[in-house]
């Protein structure tokens, strides 16, 4: 009877070491797959430009396709455009978002980075505005007057864009060089008489019923924001360019199926109230597809770019992008 108990007792013990080596070696290679995932380092602004990629992050679809592929996220956020360029330039990134501007800023200069989809477009985000009482109503009017906007960005561009559109040029216009903060404090004081902003800028100070739009990007300019990535990813990689790209096409599927939800979930990073996001997203194009206008468009930009002394070295277009 005493050897029936310990025989059983001996039995029960083994079973208890085997089901605990068990889940320690569950535990053990769970750990060696977590830490075999290759990381990619992906800069991105906190803005509406880039709705659909924030939701893809946040709602888990961004880790749930990098897997796939072996690779995990290291998502950086960054207060503008140009630092991410500077991130580029000093290899610290393997993938990101930023303007069109900085983008031929940085491959003229040597940055070894390739444009892998459009991350969003809207001629509607970026207008020339005045003041609410200004009495100028048109481009026309800004003959003479006082005009600002940021020197290399793409404000300046469609600046350039409408005077030509009406007949004029910069030199017929007082040119103020001025950063979004401050053309803001400007345009209420009366120091300029008109400038070029962008969103969500433009939706704020509409709001408040500080500003009028007086002409907008529409039929002129894109205003595009392009996804890029690393030489070396999209040469090596480019599985995981590919894999980020579902990511974010799921992400752009998600805002759209539930607009509401998106918003409280943009509202966590980018800090713009409910009622002013969800105007500001419904100006944006989210979609990646690059076309042949795309083509043609960047090849105008990097054109203006030349011939305003943005950029010193000439941009081949056609090696810069990737086609879908």
């Amino acid at each position: 009877m005493k050897l029936s108990k310990l025989i059983t007792s001996v039995i029960s013990l083994l079973i208890i070491a085997c089901i605990v080596a068990g889940c320690g070696a569950t535990t053990t290679q769970k750990t060696t797959a977590s830490a075999e995932l290759k990381e990619l380092r992906f800069g991105i602004v906190p803005l509406p430009h880039y709705a659909h990629m924030w939701v893809a992050y946040k709602k888990g679809f961004v880790d749930e396709e990098l897997k796939k592929v072996g690779y995990k996220v290291k998502w950086q956020p960054f207060n503008i455009g140009v630092m991410v360029n500077e991130a580029f330039t000093s290899n610290q990134l393997d993938m990101g978002i930023m303007g069109d501007f900085p983008v031929f800023i940085g491959r003229s200069s040597g940055t070894n980075y390739r444009i892998v989809s459009i991350a969003s477009s809207g001629p509607k985000t970026l207008a020339m505005v005045t003041k609410k009482d200004s009495p100028i109503k048109s481009v026309e009017e800004l003959k003479g007057k006082k005009i600002a906007t940021t020197k290399a960005s793409y404000g300046q561009k469609l600046l350039i864009a409408l005077l030509e559109k009406n007949k004029m040029s910069v030199e017929d216009i007082q040119f103020v060089h001025m950063t979004m903060d401050d053309l803001t404090a400007a345009l209420v004081r009366g120091d300029v008489d008109a400038g070029v902003m962008w969103d969500p800028l433009i939706t704020r100070m509409e709001d408040a019923g500080e500003i009028k739009i007086i002409a907008d990007g529409t039929g002129i300019y894109e205003a595009y924001a392009v996804l890029m990535a690393s030489g070396d990813m999209v040469g090596k990689n480019p599985q995981v360019v590919d894999a980020m790209l579902k990511a974010f096409q799921r992400g752009r599927d998600y805002l759209q199926q539930s607009p509401e939800e998106c918003v409280k979930i943009l509202g966590e990073d980018i800090k713009i109230p409910p009622a002013q996001m969800t105007k500001i997203v419904a100006k944006f194009n989210y979609d990646d597809k690059i076309t042949d206008k795309f083509i043609v468009d960047m090849k105008d930009t990097e054109a203006f770019m030349r011939k305003n002394g943005l950029i010193k070295n000439p941009v081949d277009v056609d090696a810069l992008v990737r086609r879908n």
